[in-house]
This record gives structure tokens, C-alpha cells and sequence, in this order.
């Protein structure tokens, strides 16, 4: 087969219909809404040959960026994704030639993606001018980009769906002749345009996560508007609003995973029972923490959904994990529901040294006594009486919209003297919101 060059016109021709067919892509997707569905690979379907290829796809990705990670500054801008030859170590440390089976576009995303991650590490340098490390040798790599549908993979969903539509809810990807059945082919909407992907290699099977864009709906009828609402973090109760309801969102370890731990510490360590009650303990893992997630994400659709202002505390949950209860902390979700909180354009974060537990909302008087068993907060100024963590809920609330007030445009700042008792409080704590 004679490999045929294109000469400089018809280069610069093919790069000038690629930067169009983008920007119009880009334009496009801008008036759309982004939605990224999980779909799992029914592996029972393909020979062993080609599941076996499938898994090498992540191998071999492993063996090109520790290989990568290895070369030389000027070797690494020098890099030809043609290549197909590369040297990386084995378990004991020794050097072996490898020889890469897997498409040019996974060597080619690869490739992009550590120049991404140098290029973030520089930036973060120079912006902080602090030395922050380099890049680390990987021991798994379990996320390959699909960046080109319709080349790099395809969704069929029937005779009806496509010109691939020969069989029902299946899936190509690049490398594997046969098409791979799917699961959770219902998540994706009618009339959804598909977009890049990544497949992704979890303890329970390989997974599709498929970026596709959807048109953006109006609503004609309202939600139903909710009143504002401060959310206090705690070990006892993970979450309490200041409406006074109370959420749990921990999820403890099951007696199965117990039990595999201890069944691991019996077996003689790198035998073949050994790395398969491994493999049921991380599927184990994978389960709590879908369950956590499925959680964060339930109670954070409860608290945001309706209303135009929530304000919580950045409590320090990496020291709570740390110190007494850093089993209870190990087993909630309050990690993740901080950070999808924190994210919400619409929640305002209250500095984790405010004094929400000590300050009363009603005077401002600081009860500097309350001790941690204390679950009830009394204050001996004006006997103001409260649940311990409503009450600081309700303090978040008032400190948020006092902070909210103080900023509107052409407000003059009230005199100390003319402020309620919580105002002056707040005030002359000097408390900084993030």
C-alpha cells in the first residue's frame, strides 16, 4: 500500500475545514445544556482475544505515560505519537521493551493530556511562585479519552437509530471489531447530540461516560420559591438547616466487607486468592461510595432546589477526619456535598472561624462557655433558647444576609449604635466571607 503525502495547499485546505467544522461545533453546543451519562459495557458479549485487548488498552496506556514521564524536557516535545516501540519498567524495576497495540488516538491522548497537566503545573508556579513537584510515575491508568465521535466511538440504537444501527443499544470503539452491548441506553433524551467520551475501568467493569448536549427547555410555570436557609455541618448530624431538619448521609461499611478484610489478612500475600478477595474489596468500596454519592447528591437537591439563598460555614472537615470521630467523618459524605455546595453560584460560605456556635442570634452575646456535650444553647443575656445546631444554622442565615445587605451598591453602613445586638456582634468580630 503506497502511502500517499498531502502536498502544502491541500494541508493547509484540510486544517482550515477542521477549525471551521469546530468553531461551528463550539457555537452550536453554546446555546445547548452539557449532560454526561454512565453507560456499562456488557463484556460477555466479546471472545476472550478481545476482552483481553480491551484491558490492554489500559496497560498500555500506563506503560506510554511512565515512559513518557521518563524522557527529557526536550525528548518529551520532541515525542512522535507514531511511535509504537518504548522501554518502561517491570515489577522488579527492569527495563523492557514494549511494543504498543492500541490506536494512534489513545497515543495521541495520552500525549495531550500530560502536556495539559505540565502546562497546569507551570501555571500554578507561576502564579504562586512556589515549587510544587512534577509529575508522578502511575501504577494504574483507568481513564482513556474518546475525543472524536463518530471515529473514536459510536452509539447504536437499532435499525432506526444510524447507519451502524444494525444492532440494538450497542456501542464501537476504536480497536474492537465487534460492537459492545450497553447498559443505561434510557438516560440518554431524544434528539441528543453526541460528543466526546471516556471510558473508564472500575473494580465492577468498564464504563462509557458519554458527553452529549441537549436543548435547553424553558419552563412556563414557576418552581415553587423557598424561603432562605443556613446549613450547619456536624459530626452527630451531618447536616441541620435552619428550618430545624436534620439529615443523615453516612453510610457505614457492610458485614461483607468486613469479612473480606478479614479473610484478606489470613491469605499469603501476591497468591492468586489473595488479588481476588482484593478484587471484591475494592468492588466493595465502589458500592459505598455510589451509595454516599447517591446520598450527597439527594440531599443537595433538597437544600438548593427552590431557593436563592443557602449559607453554610467552610467547616474543616480534613481536621475532623483527623481527630476523634474520624471514623464517622471516614463514613459520611460530607466532603462531597461541601464541594457541590461550594460550587452553586447561589450558596454563600461563611469563614470556618466565624463563631456560629458561641454568637446568639438574637442579642449577639459570645457564650464562650458552651462545651461540646452541651446540645442545647441557652444564653444567660437575653434566655434565648435553642437546639445547638438549629441555633447555629439560624447565625449562619442572619450573618449571610447581614454580609448580602452591607454589600448593595450606594447603602451607607448603619452606625454601630443604631445595629441590632447580633449586628454589632457580627461587625466587631470581623468574620471574612470566601
Amino acid at each position: 500500500m503506497v502511502k500517499y503525502d498531502m502536498t502544502r495547499e491541500e494541508r493547509e485546505d484540510k486544517s482550515r475545514r477542521i477549525r471551521e467544522k469546530g468553531e461551528a461545533t463550539r457555537l452550536r453546543h453554546a446555546s445547548m445544556r452539557p449532560l454526561t451519562v454512565e453507560l456499562k459495557l456488557d463484556l460477555k458479549c466479546l471472545n476472550n482475544a478481545e476482552r483481553n485487548k480491551l484491558f490492554l488498552f489500559f496497560a498500555e496506556c500506563r506503560w506510554l505515560c511512565n515512559h513518557l514521564l521518563g524522557l527529557s524536557n526536550d525528548m518529551f516535545r520532541g515525542f512522535d505519537t507514531r511511535t509504537r516501540c518504548i522501554t518502561s519498567l517491570d515489577k522488579d524495576g527492569n527495563t523492557v521493551q514494549r511494543e504498543l497495540t492500541m490506536p494512534a488516538k489513545f497515543i495521541q491522548t495520552v500525549y495531550t493530556s500530560l502536556k495539559q497537566d505540565m502546562a497546569s503545573l507551570a501555571a500554578k508556579r507561576r502564579k504562586t511562585g512556589k515549587r510544587n513537584g512534577k509529575l508522578k510515575f502511575r501504577s494504574s491508568y483507568d481513564s482513556i479519552e474518546l475525543n472524536q465521535y463518530g471515529d473514536t466511538h459510536w452509539i447504536c440504537f437499532g435499525p432506526s437509530g444510524n447507519k451502524h444501527g444494525k444492532y440494538k443499544n450497542t456501542i464501537h470503539i476504536v480497536g474492537i471489531k465487534r460492537l459492545i452491548r450497553t447498559f443505561g441506553m434510557e438516560q440518554i433524551p431524544a434528539g441528543a447530540e453526541y460528543a466526546n467520551a471516556k471510558l473508564v475501568k472500575k473494580p465492577s467493569g468498564i464504563y462509557l461516560m458519554l458527553t452529549c448536549y441537549i436543548q435547553k427547555h424553558e419552563d412556563s410555570t414557576e418552581s415553587e420559591t423557598k424561603p432562605d436557609l443556613g446549613i450547619d455541618f456536624g459530626i452527630k448530624t451531618a447536616i441541620t438547616t435552619s428550618d430545624g431538619e436534620k439529615y443523615d448521609i453516612s453510610v457505614r461499611e457492610s458485614e461483607r466487607l468486613k469479612g473480606l478484610q478479614r479473610k484478606l489478612a489470613r491469605q499469603k500475600k501476591g497468591s492468586r486468592g489473595w488479588y481476588s478477595t482484593k478484587l471484591l474489596i475494592r468492588r466493595e468500596y465502589e458500592k459505598l461510595a455510589n451509595r454516599r454519592r447517591a446520598k450527597a447528591n439527594q440531599v443537595y437537591h433538597d437544600i438548593v432546589t427552590g431557593r436563592k439563598l443557602v449559607v453554610m460555614q467552610y467547616e474543616n472537615i480534613k481536621g475532623w477526619h483527623k481527630g476523634l470521630f474520624g471514623k464517622e467523618v471516614q463514613s459520611s459524605a460530607l466532603g462531597t456535598l461541601r464541594r457541590k455546595l461550594m460550587s452553586n453560584p447561589d450558596v454563600l460560605v461563611i469563614d470556618r472561624f466565624f463563631p456560629s456556635t458561641k454568637m446568639c442570634p438574637i442579642c449577639g452575646h459570645m457564650h464562650e462557655s458552651i462545651a461540646l456535650s452541651d446540645r442545647i444553647f441557652a444564653c444567660p443575656i437575653c434566655g434565648y433558647t435553642e437546639d445547638r445546631d438549629v441555633k447555629s444554622a439560624k447565625t449562619l442565615l442572619l450573618a449571610g444576609k447581614h454580609e448580602i445587605a452591607c454589600r448593595c451598591p450606594g447603602q451607607t453602613p448603619t452606625p454601630v449604635e443604631r445595629m441590632s445586638g447580633f449586628d454589632a456582634s457580627y461587625e466587631g468580630h470581623g468574620s471574612v466571607l470566601r
